[in-house]
């Protein structure tokens, strides 16, 4: 077996892992997303000679040349921008900020009035962050969405008053629809009461985006994470990127 086939092996038994992993989760558009990237993978290196001989066959035309140096500089920009996203989000996990004076809390799924168990987790790193920074405010950020009994906002209140915190540290937003919305309404209740630090709880996968937003609003933020289950990590992680890049082409 020579070296090029060896490579190709490992990188189709890698692609198969990952393709597996990330259709363990309920379908998102990183299943999707997933599913297609890791599938042409898989395809690519299984049928590498005849993918071979049609690049030739295409690049042996004028077209053929332009096109294949078009799709592959966005296939490369598209792989590079994904590994810098990979390593900004592992960064931005854990960050501290000293002398905190809110704790934000991003909204995630309710299902009916009960917490999903990705927001439950969220609120538990809450509980965490609020009992470590006692003289913290807290904002609930999540409107109110399809499936939903009541606003995530609320969802949150109740969880967090039910495990200790008074509802005089909490504060509700519950108008927002998105990360954007999140930090951004956030921001103006804070501006209300002269307060410019906060610690941000959410996903590990989601804390990168959510500094994004924050420094677009001139909020100054640290980051304390919950973390996602392993079986569910990938995909949403995948599905990171293409918010990511939405994020950074949308503003």
């Amino acid at each position: 077996m020579n070296i090029s086939k060896i490579i190709r092996t490992i990188i189709a038994t890698v692609s198969c892992f990952l393709l597996v992993w990330v259709n363990l989760n309920f379908i998102t558009a990183g299943t999707i997303i997933g599913s297609v990237l890791f599938g042409g993978i898989i395809a690519l290196c299984v049928f590498w000679k005849p993918f071979c001989r049609l690049i030739k066959r295409i690049w042996s035309k004028i077209g053929g040349k332009i096109a294949l140096i078009f799709i592959g500089t966005v296939i490369a920009f598209c792989a590079v921008c994904c590994s810098v996203f990979s390593v900004k989000m592992a960064i931005y996990v854990e960050r501290p900020i000293d002398n905190p004076q809110a704790v934000i809390v991003l909204g995630c799924q309710v299902r009916g009035e009960t917490p999903s168990i990705m927001l439950e987790n969220r609120l538990d790193t809450a509980l965490e962050t609020l009992n470590e920074y006692p003289d913290t405010v807290c904002v609930v950020s999540g409107g109110k969405g399809k499936g939903e009994d009541i606003s995530e906002a609320e969802a949150m209140r109740r969880y967090l008053t039910e495990n200790g915190i008074s509802d005089s540290r909490i504060i509700i937003e519950d108008k927002s629809k998105n990360t954007r919305e999140n930090i951004s309404f956030s921001k103006e209740i804070l501006d209300e009461r002269g307060i410019d630090r906060a610690i941000i709880v959410t996903n590990d996968f989601h804390q990168y985006r959510a500094d994004i937003y924050a420094r677009r609003n001139g909020l100054t933020v640290g980051h304390h994470s919950a973390e996602t289950r392993r079986l569910n990590l990938i995909n949403y992680w995948v599905r990171e990127w293409a918010a990511l890049f939405d994020a950074l082409i949308r503003g």
